[in-house]
């Protein structure tokens, strides 16, 4: 069974997680469930309803795991106690050998109530050192002093009970303190070649710009150009307007072909850039996984970054004529392309749920 996060539900990088592992266990004939928000349309599996969260933003920005889970009200007591008893009734229902878990304090709390072996796909994002103010985990705290479990001072210290994956190339990758991490280059098969036949793909999962506010920037700065280009945006409409095509359904491998790709940073879209050796620019905010993907990014000299509140036609524009303008980021690019495809792909789990 797999739980993902239900912080962002129909396109976060979670949900990206598992439409990917659905998609891989089915080709290889296994069997598997999802526990997961009804927003979040994930196929190839059954199917088990988790509670949504409020999705009005508490005051918190983000920059740390533990902020970010709080700040999407993920972290409350109320909601642990109604997320717990979901998903213990889904394993219930399911009755599943073995759980794989993404970002979802309360699966790792029910597993270890279970016995199930469990294993969690984690963000290297998570494991960087940045301060967070101690109330932020109280809720957590507080359910797990009713369920009977020691108390943490970090989330991650809930994946001490689990096997871990990380995924991307090993620049990309912290040191993980201890933590039983296993790492591999991508998480899903990995793409075919495919001769470069689209000039720019756009992949938007997770912004604070209004919609409308980003179409127009998108609008003004390609509209009318010599080429297609093609963005998936789960908050815009479907449609075509002269050589822009918008999409609300987000898939990676939409991105095969284009020599260049504009993204918001977060971990499954950085690295399946990164697979297809293409130069990226990432609009970013201070959240933990978009800002560390966009340091690491600008460290590799793989692409640009922008921040998401300086984002204007004009800055977008130029970041895209300077990747296609200077050969060094396609070389570089291609550099991180040949360390990912040499760590592997998702299929080197297999060695670990099988046993």
């Amino acid at each position: 069974m797999i739980l993902p996060s239900v912080c962002v539900p129909d396109c976060g990088a979670a949900i990206l997680y598992a439409r990917q592992l659905c998609a891989f266990f089915q080709m290889c004939g296994m069997n598997a469930a999802v526990c997961c928000d009804r927003r979040s349309h994930v196929t190839g599996a059954g199917f088990y309803e988790s509670p949504s969260p409020s999705l009005r933003l508490r005051k918190a920005n983000g920059t740390t795991f533990e902020d970010y889970h709080y700040s999407h009200n993920v972290l409350t007591a109320s909601y642990l106690k109604q997320d717990l008893k979901q998903i213990e009734k889904a394993f219930s229902e399911y009755e599943p050998d073995l759980l794989i878990e993404i970002e979802r304090p309360a699966a790792l709390i029910a597993a270890a109530r279970s016995g199930i072996p469990v294993f969690s796909i984690v963000s290297p994002s998570a494991f960087r050192n940045r301060d967070f103010r101690a109330s932020t985990l109280n809720g957590l705290n507080v359910f797990l002093r009713s369920a009977g479990m020691e108390q943490v001072i970090h989330l991650r210290d809930l994946y001490q009970i689990a096997e871990c994956f990380a995924f991307g190339p090993q620049s990309f990758l912290p040191s993980f303190h201890g933590y039983p991490v296993s790492s591999f280059g991508l998480s899903c098969v990995m793409p075919p070649e495919t001769p470069p036949d689209r000039t720019l793909s756009m992949m938007f999962t997770e912004y604070r710009i209004p919609a409308r506010k980003m179409k127009q920037i998108i609008t003004e700065a390609f509209r009318g150009a010599p080429y297609e280009v093609f963005i998936y945006d789960s908050r815009q409409t479907p449609g075509k307007t002269d050589n822009l095509r918008f999409q609300n359904t987000v898939r990676t491998f939409t991105m095969n072909g284009s020599r260049t790709c504009i993204h918001d940073g977060t971990d499954v879209l950085t690295q399946y850039c990164t697979a297809l050796g293409i130069p990226q620019i990432i609009i970013h905010d201070d959240s933990y996984q978009r800002s560390w993907n966009a340091a690491c990014l600008r460290r590799s000299g793989a692409g640009l970054t922008v921040p998401e509140a300086e984002l204007s036609m004009e800055r977008l524009y130029e970041a895209y004529r300077q990747v296609l303008a200077d050969d060094r980021y396609a070389e570089n690019a291609l550099r991180l392309k040949e360390n990912i495809l040499e760590r592997g792909d998702i299929r080197n789990i297999l060695a670990y749920i099988s046993y």
